[in-house]
C-alpha cells in the first residue's frame, strides 16, 4: 500500500508460531502466469441461476487470472452483481475535504512528537526493530516517529512484496473487461457516508489509544510471523482451485485487532455501523432479485466470507435457495 493511502483504507474498510527466518520470508509464490482460480458456485431458484465465484487476497504478483468458465457464465449473464464501493461526501465537497488533507496526513505520525520507541513498550519496539531488520534489510530509524498503525501497515506491505505476494484485484478488473466485451450490465452498489463534522473524525482518529494502536502492531507482526507461508499456501491453492486446501487454512487476518482500535471511538463507529447496516438492509433484497429476474447472473465475493458458517452460502441455504459448488 503506497504511502498515504493506509488511512483512506482504513475508514473505507468501516464500509465493509516463532518467526520466519529470513529465506523463507523471501520464498517465491511458485504459481505464475495464467490459472483458473477456484471453482464457482450456484445458487438457484427454479430454472435462475446466480454463479458466485470466490476471490481471494494477497495472490501472487506475477499471477494472471483467467477462467473460460467464468467467461462463458458471464457471456450469457443478463446482468452482474457489482461490489460495494464506499464514498464518504464530506460539507463542502472537494474544496473542503482538500483544505483537511494536511490534518488527514499528520494522522500518520504521533501527534506529540515522540518516537516509535517512546510510544510501545520495550518487548514490542524490539520484536519490530527485528522484523523491520529483516523485512527491509536495514535497522529503523531510532527516530521514527510512525504511529503503531501505520509502522504496521508499512511493514505487512513490504512482506507480502518480499513473499513476491499482492493484494491487488485480480478478478474484478477482469469481469470488468468481460462484461464490456460482452454487453453485461454491472449492478453498482454504493454506500454514501456523510460526514457532517469531518474534523470531529479527525480528532477520533487521532485519540485512539495508544494501548489498542499497538495491539493492531502486534497482531500484524503474528501475522507475518505466523501465517506468511500459509498465505502462499492459500494464493496457491486458489490458483489451482484446491478448495480442500483453503478450506483447511482458514484465513488469519490482523484487521479485525486493528479495526477494532478504530471503533472504539464513537465518530468511527458510527460510520462503521451506517454502512453495517446499509449492506444487511440491502443484499438480502439485491440478490432475491437478481435471481427473480434473470435466468443467469454473475458475483464475486471474498471466499474467506463464502466459506464461514454464517457466510454468504449459508445465509443463501437458509433462505431456501440451492447451492451447488
Amino acid at each position: 500500500m503506497a504511502r498515504g493511502q493506509w488511512l483512506a483504507s482504513m475508514l473505507l474498510a468501516l464500509a465493509c508460531a516463532a518467526p520466519l527466518p529470513a529465506q523463507e520470508l523471501l520464498d517465491e509464490v511458485l504459481v505464475t502466469g495464467e490459472q483458473p482460480g477456484p471453482a464457482m458456485w450456484k445458487a438457484k431458484r427454479g430454472d435462475h441461476t446466480l454463479w458466485i465465484v470466490g476471490t481471494l487476497r494477497p495472490l501472487p504478483s506475477k499471477m494472471t487470472w483467467r477462467s473460460k468458465q467464468v467467461e462463458d457464465v458471464i457471456a450469457r449473464s443478463e446482468e452482474i452483481l457489482g461490489r460495494y464501493e464506499g464514498r464518504a461526501t464530506i460539507k463542502g465537497g472537494t474544496f473542503a475535504a482538500l483544505r483537511l488533507l494536511p490534518s488527514i496526513m499528520r494522522l500518520r505520525f504521533n501527534a506529540d512528537g515522540r518516537t516509535l520507541r517512546e510510544v510501545l513498550p520495550p518487548d514490542v519496539y524490539t520484536r519490530w526493530s527485528a522484523a523491520h531488520r529483516r523485512i527491509f534489510g536495514h535497522d529503523p530509524d531510532p527516530k521514527e516517529r510512525a504511529r503503531p498503525f501505520y509502522a504496521a501497515d508499512l511493514l505487512f506491505d513490504e512482506a507480502l512484496k518480499k513473499a513476491n505476494l499482492s493484494e491487488k484485484d485480480v478478478v474484478w478488473p477482469k469481469v470488468d473487461d468481460l462484461a464490456r466485451r460482452h454487453k453485461v450490465r454491472i449492478r453498482s452498489l454504493k454506500i454514501e457516508l456523510p460526514v457532517d463534522d469531518p474534523k470531529a473524525v479527525i480528532r477520533d482518529f487521532a485519540a485512539i489509544s495508544p494501548e489498542k494502536e499497538t495491539a493492531c502492531l502486534v497482531a500484524t507482526l503474528d501475522r507475518i510471523d505466523r501465517d506468511l507461508p500459509n498465505m502462499r499456501r492459500r494464493a496457491q491453492a486458489w490458483a489451482v482451485g484446491d478448495m480442500a486446501t483453503l478450506r483447511s487454512l482458514p484465513v488469519v487476518n490482523q484487521q479485525q485487532t486493528c479495526m477494532e482500535a478504530l471503533l472504539e471511538r464513537p465518530k468511527l463507529r458510527a460510520l462503521a455501523d451506517q454502512a453495517r447496516a446499509k449492506v444487511e438492509a440491502d443484499r438480502p433484497a439485491i440478490i432475491s432479485y437478481m435471481l427473480a429476474a434473470h435466468a443467469t447472473s454473475f458475483t464475486a465475493e471474498p471466499i474467506d466470507e463464502l466459506l464461514k458458517p454464517d457466510g454468504l452460502l449459508a445465509q443463501l441455504r437458509a433462505a431456501g435457495y440451492a447451492v451447488e459448488e
